[in-house]
């Protein structure tokens, strides 16, 4: 293996992103070009060490302004999910699956606690759980492993993460290029349309000014009924949560919060019901 290679090995392939880079290799490459050694916090001491022996260089403490990565998995309530996809492209390993406007849920096995898809949340439906020695989740982090068979079981995992990181990349890539090779053709067709002959264009700019109105307005409905929807679940949600944190038995402060949250919520919805008509399909 090259040396940018068995430095990546070492690495704990979270692809969190608190080493300043984006993923594990970018830091491997980063490294093999001399960058400091101690700013992987889910490597921590460990992996510190191992970096050092490769490289034949001393041993640093973990930079602190780099902060803290225990091993944790992270757990979406399903309940509260408004289906926003927000998480499911910020997971660098794709362990989260789920589809628009239907709720999410996150791969155990699969997820290496980065914690980058909590940030996105519009509604803080996300948790970072512990993983504990005894639990069925792998830590994927420096530390935790120290039997023979424990340390075969991270390695797995870690190279798993290594493999569906870089798949995810690849697939990012190719729809990336799908995208552009469609724009390229759209504007090619707007081109040749705009380059035909004038027999073949109808010259109404009157007529042509009314459907511009009207696809604009068509357009900002459609946005209108879309910013709806979000703000009527998270009202939703905000009023769930609320309910579940202050149980059957509320005391008068929560009482008037909750009142609050009541009215935020219908008066979304009521602008929701408003907007439904203009969409015309019942969207």
């Amino acid at each position: 293996m090259s040396l940018i290679q068995r430095i990546d090995a070492l690495l704990p392939q979270t692809q969190c992103g608190k080493c300043g880079h984006p993923g594990c290799r970018p830091y491997a490459e980063g490294l093999a070009a001399g960058e400091a050694i101690n700013k992987c916090p889910p490597g921590g001491g460990e992996t510190i060490a191992a970096l050092a022996r490769l490289l034949q260089v001393p041993v640093l403490e973990l930079d602190p302004e780099r902060g803290s990565a225990p091993a944790q998995v992270a757990y979406i309530r399903e309940a509260e999910c408004i289906g926003c996809t927000k998480c499911i492209q910020a997971c660098p390993v794709d362990a989260i699956v789920g589809a628009a406007k239907l709720m999410h849920t996150v791969i155990s096995a699969e997820c290496t606690g980065c914690d980058l898809c909590v940030a996105p949340c519009p509604v803080d439906c996300i948790d970072l759980l512990p993983v504990s020695t005894d639990s069925n989740v792998v830590p994927i982090v420096g530390g935790l492993a120290h039997s023979a068979e424990a340390l075969a079981a991270r390695e797995h995992k870690r190279n798993q993460a290594r493999r569906r990181f870089e798949q995810r990349n690849l697939r990012l890539q190719r729809d990336e290029t799908r995208k552009q090779a469609e724009r390229l053709a759209r504007s090619q067709r707007s081109a040749n349309a705009s380059a035909a002959p004038a027999s073949a264009v109808v010259d109404d700019p009157i007529k042509a000014a009314i459907e511009r109105v009207k696809a604009q307005k068509a357009a900002a409905a459609d946005t209108a009924l879309k910013q709806a929807k979000i703000a009527a679940a998270m009202s939703r949600a905000q009023l769930n949560k609320a309910r579940t944190a202050f149980g059957d038995m509320p005391e008068p402060a929560q009482q008037a919060q909750l009142a609050e949250l009541e009215n935020a919520a219908q008066q979304a919805q009521a602008r929701l019901q408003a907007l439904q008509p203009v969409a015309g399909d019942g969207r």
